[in-house]
């Protein structure tokens, strides 16, 4: 088959209001999918479309007359796995397969075809991609942006990367630095930082200090070949002499278009072919207090406060047969992230529940929910906004995970 490869299209400015929806990261950091590249591909039999997905992000697509809506949202931390969320919106069956182009991972499934005068069919796939890492849970979060790689000797083109800086479980530090696949083990805590390529092709160091604005993070970078680093112990007792101010020089003098040889000296470096200074631009939420955290940024006299969840509009729970409950709290989304006052994801152990805005589409909320569990259990979501309360069965027999789909019963739209 012919296949395209299209990115997403919206259908109109209230639906993208009402879907383009991102959650980002909730302020106490869970075990998390290992970098997955999420592409959908929709089967139709004129030939199968191609379409980008951005993971904890609800997507709407409209190609060829069968709309359909789809989310895949990281459910690592209770059952290891991606789930996926849909819903089909035209008159035929929605067949579709979402892959992870990094493991090559997939997962097909089909969604029901939507009927004038009737709800909404969606459907949930708990255990659709097991794709999680073994990244330790809890501790900083980890922060998503951009690094910028400048040229200051004329050697090496510069350039911009992905970049993702990655905890150990551990509250007060950072450890890893993943860079378009690349891996830099983080050495230290604190500022400056020093970041080292662990791959075996060539030799790459960057040092990383605070900016001379407020809460930006710059550094120089150092490429060449393997055997460019001295050996571990003698590489450590030279960064004992480079501090904040030391890398801070380092960076003005590459910025000025000039090779740093002094710290390339101090530090044993061989055969440096190319040098950039960089900037890193971390659009996670919250970066800035995480990285203070981190002891990489100063709070210059205010408190670098973490973002909270937004304010709460459901209160939800899970009962047992004997009675039992247990309260499943709210995770997320983030104040200020474009899923604010569109989404609520509430999350526990072993149970998770998204609450989505969909009344542009069928005239409800909408709710999707898993649950790892050997008995049947009760759902229960009370809209606190009017009072009203909606409770479903969640259990599936013989299934690992027991979900639940529901776009008719969550009532309170305006």
């Amino acid at each position: 088959m012919n296949v395209g490869h299209l990115r997403s299209r919206l259908v109109t400015a209230g639906l993208a209001a009402a879907l383009a929806l991102s959650l980002a990261a909730p302020s106490v950091a869970l075990a998390t999918a290992t970098d997955p590249e999420l592409l959908v591909t929709l089967e139709l039999p004129a030939g199968d479309i191609d379409y980008d997905l951005e993971l904890g992000t609800l997507h709407l697509f409209d190609e060829e007359d069968a709309p359909f809506v789809i989310s895949v949202i990281d459910g690592c931390s209770v059952n290891d796995h991606l789930w996926i969320l849909g819903a089909g919106l035209s008159g035929i069956p929605v067949p579709l397969t979402v892959r992870d182009l990094r493991s090559g991972k997939s997962a097909r499934t089909v969604l029901p075809a939507f009927e004038p005068g009737v709800p909404i069919g969606t459907v949930i796939e708990p255990e659709a991609l097991a794709v999680c890492g073994d990244d330790p849970a809890g501790g900083l979060p980890a922060l998503k942006g951009r690094a910028t790689y400048t040229s200051a000797d004329g050697r090496g083109a510069g350039y911009q990367a992905d970049i993702e800086v990655r905890s150990d479980g551990s509250d007060d530090s950072y450890r890893r630095v993943v860079r378009d696949g690349s891996s830099f083990a983080i050495i230290g805590r604190g500022s400056p930082v020093v970041a080292i390529d662990e791959s075996a092709v060539d030799d790459e160091l960057v040092l990383l200090a605070e900016g001379r604005t407020p809460r930006t993070v710059e550094g120089v970078a150092f490429r060449g070949p393997e055997g460019m680093l001295p050996n571990g112990a003698r590489l450590r007792k030279a960064l004992e002499g480079i501090d904040r101010s030391r890398v801070r020089r380092a960076f003005e003098t590459a910025k000025n278009v000039r090779v740093p040889q002094g710290i390339i000296d101090e530090l044993g470096l061989s055969g440096v072919d190319q040098v950039h200074y960089l900037s890193l631009d971390l659009d996670t939420l919250g970066a800035d207090a995480y990285l203070a955290q981190a002891g990489w940024l100063r709070e210059r006299g205010r408190p670098l406060e973490p973002p909270l969840p937004v304010a709460a509009r459901f209160e939800v729970e899970v009962v047992r047969a004997d009675g039992e409950s247990e309260v499943v709290p709210l995770v997320g989304p983030l104040v200020g992230s474009a899923a604010e006052g569109r989404l609520w994801e509430h999350r526990s152990d072993d149970v998770l529940v998204q609450i989505v805005d969909a009344c542009d589409l069928g005239g409800s909320l909408w709710a999707f929910a898993g649950a790892v569990t050997a008995e049947p259990l009760e759902l229960v979501i009370t809209d606190t906004q009017t009072g009203s309360r909606v409770t479903n069965l969640l259990w599936t027999d013989r299934e690992d995970v027991s979900r639940l789909a529901d776009s008719t019963s969550l009532t309170g739209c305006p």
